[in-house]
């Protein structure tokens, strides 16, 4: 039965009941509190649903959680508030990822981040801010623990988001598996199941059943994301997330702490990374496949064309010949020349092949000298040409003719020549389109190798800007598992794991931006904006940064009453990105100096430090995408080499311009410019 024959009354039914049994086993697994759980596969339920069977299942979603919260003992206000959270959570999930034109399906990594984004960040927060203030709302003892609440809410729905959701969306979807890959399926299930039983189920051999193993698993998942289709891969993440719930709930693991709320949190963060990872390695995988299968196209494509131009080459009315040695001697041999040369010329095979540089010998005597002076240039450059020039005809006569020629090198130089010399009025139709096929076969080789060349340095950037930060957090958190830091040392691991999950974040966002860009869909509204302010907030983003470095952060104010029109928000991003950029790149104790002037109609900002500056060779290039002046994964300073790209374009967008410069003394300097509103009207954004 297809899915879109069954009655709207029955699917309500079936996801409602659904809903509910998986709520009923992640509240199972509550302990902050009887409502709250950091395991909900519910809101991956419910967000698949709404995917696969439309926005108007949504009353099954509000009735399977009505029922789940019900029987807990919570005021019934308190659980039409949660009811209405989850159903929000879902809808705005699914209108967020069908607004932005995502294609249901996992096969690209502009598909997993908009998933992750949309459906595991944005839309939870809907339900966990809802929710949390339902139950505090109700019970106002539970204001005090209102942090931990809401954040155990938001990473249950995202674990339950990215985990379930994927699953049920991959295996809605049609595909089949050859009887080939199910030995190497069942043997990637057998050895990860093997492996999160003992490190996730107590099989470890020993008293001890939480030593830090996790990371076994993730060979197991790289496996089923290199290797196979979106539904082995999400089966895969579901079983070691399963398993590894279940024995944390038993107090395996190596995420077990004294609290079960906390060990399920960690245990989370742990498998909802692992999960991004193995779902973005699983996207990266399918696109270079489909690039391998491009590829191919294009080869199939570019042997077309070989064979086409051998078609025209060997239908032309010409002469096609190959000499040995330099065209300047007489010792010069020709080996083979084709048969149209005696009724080009009336000379048979035989005179050319036996006589030494026989082709220079019956040059008209007007053209011989120069012939030989750039048959001589062609051979001495090592590179093919073409000469226009006559050969006498065996009877007497004139005939305008072409060489054209290439030069045959060893590793000693060049040896000898091939070309096929023709009538100029036969021959100039074929020959341009001879050259227009060899420099589309060339420029799209070429296309074809800088894409993947470009693809490879830019895979290798985001993986090492994408682990940097997630080996700080997991190496803090197993400092936390162990228990060995006091209260200062707790604080400040939070504080290192929320740093480096922001810095994740920020490379996400730019990501996004630059896919927006790229695709056109980057858009600003603009408003009067007080640019003095602007740059105020911007100080104060990145002032812990400097002060860190103990960099001096320096205001000179030209023009304080400048107003431009411009979206606040984005201008912000773009003096965030330059003094983050500066502080960055600045060395301890240096100086950022900030300036504020007014030229004419234009707003001048000009950022300026102490930094090392610029390269040269490396500043007409600073505003493109991907581009860093050290490029290895093993640089010091960080980045995708993105931001930059992102605040030229945000600029040019507001109708202004951006450019980088060095200071005579040493250090860089960055000035944006922008037209400048010339009256100020009151209600201006400040």
């Amino acid at each position: 039965m297809k899915r879109t024959a069954i009655p709207p009354v029955f699917l309500i039914l079936i996801v409602a009941i659904v809903y509910f049994a998986a709520a009923e086993l992640g509240l199972s697994l509550a302990s902050l509190h009887s409502n709250v759980t950091p395991v909900w596969p519910p809101t991956g339920i419910a967000i698949a649903s709404l995917l696969i069977f439309g926005r108007r299942i949504w009353p099954g979603i509000f009735v399977g959680a009505l029922a789940a919260n019900l029987p807990t003992d919570i005021p019934a206000s308190s659980t039409f508030g949660i009811a209405i959270g989850n159903t929000l959570e879902a809808l705005i999930a699914c209108w967020l990822l069908e607004r932005s034109n995502w294609r249901r399906s996992f096969a690209s990594l502009r598909d997993v981040m908009m998933f992750v984004v949309y459906a595991a960040v944005l839309a939870p927060l809907v339900s966990a801010t809802i929710g949390s203030l339902s139950l505090c709302f109700a019970d106002a003892a539970e204001w005090a623990r209102f942090p931990w609440l809401w954040l155990t809410w938001l990473m249950g729905d995202g674990f339950g988001a990215l985990i379930v959701t994927p699953l049920l969306l991959s295996w809605s979807l049609p595909g089949k598996v050859t009887s080939r890959d199910v030995p190497e399926i069942f043997s990637l299930f057998l050895l990860l199941l093997i492996v999160v039983l003992i490190v996730f189920a107590g099989w470890f051999p020993g008293p001890t059943k939480t030593y830090p193993l996790a990371y076994l698993c993730l060979p197991c998942l790289l496996w089923a994301a290199l290797k196979f289709d979106q539904r082995v891969v999400t089966s895969a993440i579901v079983l070691m997330a399963g398993l590894a719930v279940w024995g944390a709930r038993h107090g395996y693991g190596p995420f077990v702490l004294a609290g079960p709320n906390a060990s399920l949190l960690l245990l989370t963060s742990f498998v909802g990374t692992s999960s991004l990872m193995t779902l973005v390695v699983a996207a990266v995988t399918n696109e270079r496949r489909q690039a391998e299968v491009d590829k191919s196209k294009l080869g199939s494509e570019l042997e077309l064309h070989r064979r086409r131009i051998e078609d025209i080459v060997a239908h032309v009315p010409g002469v096609v010949w190959e000499a040995w040695g330099h065209p300047g001697t007489g010792s010069q041999r020709i080996d083979f020349v084709s048969s149209h040369v005696e009724k080009m010329l009336g000379y048979s095979k035989e005179e050319w092949l036996s006589t030494p540089n026989f082709g220079l010998s019956i040059v008209h005597p007007d053209d011989k000298e120069r012939v030989a002076a750039e048959a001589a240039a062609i051979f001495g450059a090592g590179h093919g040409g073409a000469i226009r020039f006559r050969w006498m005809h065996k009877d007497g006569h004139e005939i305008w003719v072409e060489a054209q020629s290439i030069v045959v090198c060893d590793e000693s130089g060049p040896v000898g020549m091939r070309g096929v010399t023709v009538d100029i009025t036969a021959a100039v139709k074929a020959e341009l389109e001879r050259a227009e096929l060899l420099k589309l076969e060339s420029h799209a080789r070429h296309e074809a190798e800088e894409a993947s060349r470009l693809k490879e340095e830019f895979l290798a950037t985001v993986s090492h800007e994408l682990r940097t930060p997630l080996s700080a957090v997991v190496g803090w958190s197993r400092l936390l598992r162990s228990g060995q830091l006091d209260g200062d040392g707790i604080s400040h691991a939070i504080e290192v794991i929320e740093r480096n999950a922001a810095a994740q974040r920020q490379i996400i966002e730019d990501l996004l931006d630059v896919s927006r860009i790229v695709s056109g869909k980057l858009r600003i509204n603009t408003q009067p904006v007080d640019v003095l302010l602007v740059i105020h907030a911007a100080i104060e983003s990145v002032r812990p940064a400097a002060e860190a470095k103990e960099i001096k952060i320096t205001m000179h104010v030209g023009a304080p009453e400048t107003i431009v029109r411009a979206d606040l928000e984005r201008m912000q991003q773009v003096l965030w990105n330059l003094l983050a950029n500066a502080v960055k790149f600045t060395p301890p104790g240096g100086t950022v100096d900030v300036y504020l002037e007014r030229h004419d109609s234009l707003a001048e900002i000009r950022i300026e430090d102490s930094g090392p500056g610029i390269p040269a060779d490396f500043l007409p290039r600073i505003f493109e995408r991907f581009t860093q002046a050290d490029g290895s994964s093993t640089r010091k300073h960080g980045g995708l080499g993105l931001g930059l790209a992102i605040v030229r374009h945000l600029i040019e967008l507001h109708g202004g311009t951006v450019s980088a410069s060095n200071r005579e003394d040493g250090g860089a300097v960055l000035t944006l410019r922008l037209p400048a509103l010339a009256e100020v009207s009151h209600g201006f954004h400040r």
